[in-house]
């Protein structure tokens, strides 16, 4: 008797395990990839660092690896070069703030083996900075019949329901599960 209890939960507990791994999966998955970049895409780079796939950036032609991004003046390849990176692997990239040392803008790719690929260019910008928010004080207000009194409003913060709604839906099918499991 007590075998049989024991063996109807085994497909519970192995539903529940897998809608919690199906629910932490992809949570855990985001962001750990590199970014992949197409031609005239803007990145925005901060103090963390970037991976980015730069293999859309190759000459369609031949193919050969970025090996570097030129940043030129004014934007135009055939003045003077203001900065380059080095790209050791266009497969897999990393680059942070550190990298451009300040020098936003277009950056072209280069390859040793094509030359320039003037049509393949990325933008780097600066990214936006995090802003800190002083919590509001109770400001003192003085009545004057002339004015009315400024009203503020807050919004809330927004969180997507998805997570929270697969976990539920997760649960009420475990339970839909183990209910027909005892009919």
């Amino acid at each position: 008797m007590t075998y049989e209890r024991m063996k109807s939960w085994y497909p519970l507990v192995f539903l529940a395990v897998l809608a919690l791994a199906l629910v932490a999966a992809p949570a855990a998955a985001q962001g750990t990839g590199p970014r992949v970049v197409q031609p005239g895409d803007t990145i925005e780079v901060g103090s963390e660092p970037l991976v980015l796939d730069l293999i859309n950036l190759r000459n369609a032609d031949t193919f050969n690896p970025v090996t570097e991004l030129r940043q030129y003046r004014d934007d135009d390849p055939t003045k003077q070069i203001v900065q380059v990176i080095g790209v050791p692997n266009d497969a897999y990239f990393t680059i942070s703030a550190r990298t451009i040392s300040g020098k936003y803008g277009r950056y072209f790719a280069f390859s040793d083996k094509d030359g320039l690929i003037e049509r393949n260019n990325i933008i780097f910008a600066p990214a936006p900075t995090a802003t800190v928010t002083q919590p509001e004080t109770a400001a003192t207000v003085t009545e004057t019949p002339a004015e009315t009194p400024p009203t503020t409003t807050t919004t809330a913060p927004t969180q997507a329901p998805l997570p929270g709604l697969i976990v539920i839906a997760a649960i009420g099918i475990c339970g839909l599960l183990a209910a027909a499991q005892k009919r």
